[in-house]
């Protein structure tokens, strides 16, 4: 077959066969029974759309710790602990790490 960067060929001319034929009021193929839907949202997909909800109406920044630290850093008072930072980081990349597939 030659690639030229076109529209793919059908099924059908790709093995010179005819396509299925269908009953013209579902679509399925004439001589099967087309599966039925499923019967509703699941407890987990309910679940899950519930912490998506949760997720999605919380703020992006946090107004309480944002204005914390502006009052740190407007007294003068913000001291970073290097230890502590270089800790989270070092455990931040480890979980990357871990996490990737």
């Amino acid at each position: 077959m030659k690639i030229t960067g076109q529209n793919p060929p059908r099924t059908g001319e790709l093995t010179n066969t005819k396509p299925r034929e269908t009953d013209g009021q579902t679509g399925s193929v004439a001589g099967h029974k087309a599966q039925a839907p499923a019967a509703g949202p699941t407890r987990a997909s309910l679940t899950v759309t519930k912490v998506k909800d949760a997720i999605r109406n919380e703020p992006d920044v946090r107004a309480d710790k944002v204005a914390q630290l502006r009052e740190q850093l407007r007294k003068g008072d913000y001291t970073v602990n290097s230890d502590e930072l270089a800790a989270n980081m070092i455990n931040s990349s480890l979980r990357e790490d871990l996490e990737r597939p």
